[in-house]
């Protein structure tokens, strides 16, 4: 059954930082938040926005009619105005309602039975917007969904979809949509992170039950190589939750579960990264079993501390030791509150970077 579900504010609060490698000060500005489909399936007055700077944090209720499941991303220009947003199935544009030529995102069965729901498609960081290098009126969104024939949320496609902020208004369209990168069957989950040269951008997501690594490059002509490397750890099979990069580029981290409630064991592994050549290199493996389920990670604005966390407890973890798994430490436990109803609790869930 779909989870039902508030979108932690605790979760995102907790983590306040600006990601100072890749984004400029406005483009993570901002987050959406908000019910998945199913409870409030006909309004749109529990969903809200949080935007942050490095003086403020204020929480907005917004009159936003998408609904969230897994997948959510957005966009804000440099200084901090929202975009446009995705849930998968659909783009928004700053107004909340669909961008010209923004519906019908990730064609497919799969995609369809979530979005007939009044939701959006259930796999974390299956989308990312990016600014286009080179072009300040162009964006790109890279996403995925899953494939009914393929087991738990596996994707057989990587889409992108290319926005032209200066069309409609100034309100955006997308003048390019679905377009096929390349095809195998893929976990959800991707991560980007600006290439050395100030410029471009990498894009990485996993084979799965591989160690292999996919590696995309964008450029000012585009998506221009697919590159791919066995990491050298032990394979893993859908669920890798939220692949980062540390703010400064150097380090990259994925959240990897498996098993059942109780007896769930999480595995965090962690490599050294080279912006310039696109390579993984001194990959750590840390792994503890955790009574709850979770996915949640994210790094410290100095990228020197690792957070993960499962759906009661969240950890930290020290990169720059040299013994990665002894530094392991609690450092929040979930306060058991559930409102409206006792199955919509604020436990952990995912976690982002913001202003600090």
């Amino acid at each position: 059954m779909k989870r039902q579900f508030l979108k932690l504010f605790i979760t995102t609060l907790l983590f306040m930082f600006m990601k100072t490698n890749s984004n400029a000060q406005g483009l993570n500005h901002t987050f959406v938040v908000g019910y998945a489909g199913g409870l409030d399936s006909h309004t749109s007055s529990l969903r809200g926005k949080i935007e942050v700077d490095s003086n403020s944090i204020t929480v907005i209720p917004a009159n936003f009619k998408m609904p969230f499941d897994g997948a959510q991303a957005n966009i804000s220009d440099e200084n901090g105005n929202l975009l446009m947003v995705t849930n998968g199935c659909w783009i928004a544009d700053a107004t909340g309602d669909t961008m010209q030529n923004g519906g019908g995102l990730n064609p497919g069965f799969f995609t369809g039975g979530w979005c007939d729901q009044t939701s959006g498609i259930p796999n974390v960081h299956s989308s990312v917007f990016l600014p286009w290098p080179g072009d300040s009126s162009k964006y790109i969104l890279v996403h995925q969904t899953g494939n009914s024939s393929l087991p738990n949320l596996v994707s057989s496609e990587l889409y992108y979809s290319v926005i032209d902020i200066t069309q409609n208004g100034g309100l955006g369209s997308v003048t390019q949509k679905n377009i096929i990168a390349f095809q195998d069957s893929l976990d959800p989950g991707m991560a980007a992170c600006k290439h050395a040269n100030g410029r471009d951008w990498w894009i990485v997501l996993f084979k799965d039950n591989s160690d292999l690594i996919y590696k995309l490059l964008l450029t000012p002509s585009g998506i221009t190589s697919i590159m791919s490397q066995h990491l050298g750890l032990p394979s893993q099979s859908n669920y890798n939750g939220q692949p980062q990069f540390s703010p400064d580029g150097s380090k990259f981290a994925f959240h990897h579960r498996y098993g059942v409630i109780n007896a769930v064991t999480h595995r965090i592994r962690l490599f050294d990264f080279d912006r310039c050549t696109g390579m993984f290199s001194n990959g750590n493996l840390m792994s503890i079993v955790d009574s709850a389920s979770g996915l949640g990670l994210a790094f410290s604005p100095n990228s020197k501390y690792l957070y993960f966390s499962t759906f009661t407890k969240i950890f930290q973890l020290n990169t720059d030791t040299s013994n990665f798994a002894a530094s392991l430490q609690t450092v929040a436990n979930f306060d058991g509150y559930c409102y409206p109803y006792t199955f919509t609790c604020t436990s952990f869930w995912t976690m982002y970077l913001a202003a600090n």
